[in-house]
């Protein structure tokens, strides 16, 4: 039974960040902002892995980022990144 709800848990949490195309990343300086993530494919960014080298918009910089999940974030880094988002492809 537990090996069973772990694996129900992890692909319903997949499922989860799977439908959603915005999501909130952190770089290799800590910034944290929205992007466009489309999983297996990107417009913007160098896929390395589970990372990607693409460019920051609160640090103005390029660097990796990875995907956060949004409950491990403070309060403020949660403002920060709803407020902060990188160039929408149209």
């Amino acid at each position: 039974m537990g090996g069973g709800d772990k694996k129900s848990s992890m692909f319903a949490r997949f499922r989860k960040f799977a439908r959603t195309s915005d999501r909130v990343v952190r770089c290799s300086s800590g910034h944290v902002f929205t992007t466009i993530w489309i999983w297996g494919g990107s417009f913007k960014a160098v896929r390395l892995g589970t990372r990607r080298y693409q460019r920051c918009p609160v640090g103005r910089h390029w660097a990796m980022v990875r995907l956060v999940d949004p409950e491990s974030l403070t309060p403020q880094e949660r403002e920060t990144a709803a407020t902060v988002h990188d160039i929408h492809i149209p």
